[in-house]
């Protein structure tokens, strides 16, 4: 019988006899060449994801395991096809009576979700001084709360972590904190409620569960993406708090413009400089994350796989500038 040693994904090689707490991302019932079914997963942790398979698969398992929960694991790592593959000899669900931390062992923001909120609600009561900007705001985020404090901010691509959402949209608002005060005609309430609400429309988008990681979307999500379900909510959350017209209107011209081009998602290309500066200070925030995370998984003197996001460009990482990281 072999003996199991706790590791975590990123540490895994083929060969290894590992165990562990992992998320279940993914998670699907399939069927092989000779009509055996089996459960195919998508495992992940803090460090990193892996393809794993359970041969002995039961309907049991099948209701039990399904994505978006925390399970423990144990088995082997295999090489398949270049690459690791974690065939699993056993697994179940954790347990309350495991006092399990939900933070240890998925990915997550680097700073927790109420010390952001704290930083997101101290901006918009003490640095917005227009009173319906700031009471529109304000209300989205308190209505908000428990979802923002865990939300992401993708199922897969930049910030999709546990509190992701929050912390790409305080990164974003520390930038805008810092450019407004070089580019002084800009409105800063408005950039600042445009920065805060822009992507507002993801709570609505994708379905959340307990551990602030998304499996999937919403139907309404689907047809019609968080561009237009912002829109939606800012314009009705303005009628119930009778903002001026404009105003609301402004907001939400933010949100339709700040994917830049119809490719991307956005009708409409900005019209005024607080909108075309919160599509790169948005673009700029995606861009540093996934390069940071591409730097994170290579060794100094590589490069990284090529990045979807950064139009499938590899991210180079010097060793004398990273040795010691």
């Amino acid at each position: 019988m072999p003996v199991y040693t706790e590791k975590k994904i990123a540490e895994f090689k083929s060969g290894d006899s590992v165990q562990g707490v992992f998320y279940i991302r993914e998670s699907e019932l399939k069927t092989t060449t000779t009509n055996n079914k089996y459960m195919n997963f998508t495992f992940a942790d803090k460090t990193g994801e892996i393809n794993a398979k359970l041969w002995d698969w039961d309907e049991e398992n099948a209701s039990r395991f399904r994505a978006g929960i925390l399970v423990k694991a144990r088995g082997s790592v295999l090489d398949w096809q270049g690459q690791p593959q974690f065939k699993i000899d056993f697994m179940g669900k954790v347990l309350d009576s495991d006092h399990i931390k939900i933070e240890d062992y998925i990915p997550s923001a680097p700073y927790s979700g109420e010390a952001m909120l704290r930083f997101v609600k101290t901006v918009i009561q003490e640095k917005m001084q227009d009173e319906e900007f700031r009471k529109i705001t304000s209300f989205i985020i308190e209505q908000n709360q428990p979802a923002l404090l865990i939300a992401p901010a993708a199922k897969k691509n930049h910030h999709a972590v546990r509190s992701g959402l929050l912390y790409h949209t305080s990164t974003m608002l520390r930038c805008a904190l810092t450019l407004s005060s070089i580019y002084t005609f800009l409105n800063k309430d408005l950039l600042y409620a445009g920065v805060i609400l822009h992507d507002i429309g993801k709570l609505f988008e994708m379905k959340q569960s307990d551990t602030g990681l998304v499996s999937e979307y919403t139907v309404e999500g689907t047809l019609l993406g968080h561009i237009i379900q912002g829109i939606n909510y800012v314009d009705s959350v303005g009628k119930a708090l009778a903002i001026t017209p404009e105003k609301t209107m402004l907001l939400k011209h933010m949100i339709l413009s700040h994917h830049y081009i119809p490719e991307h998602g956005s009708p409409k290309p900005p019209a005024f400089p607080e909108a075309e500066l919160l599509h790169y200070l948005d673009i700029l925030d995606a861009r540093m994350y996934d390069m940071e995370q591409a730097e994170d998984s290579t060794e100094p003197g590589c490069f990284s796989e090529r990045i979807w996001s950064l139009e499938n460009r590899s991210v180079y990482k010097s060793p004398a500038l990273y040795k010691d990281r």
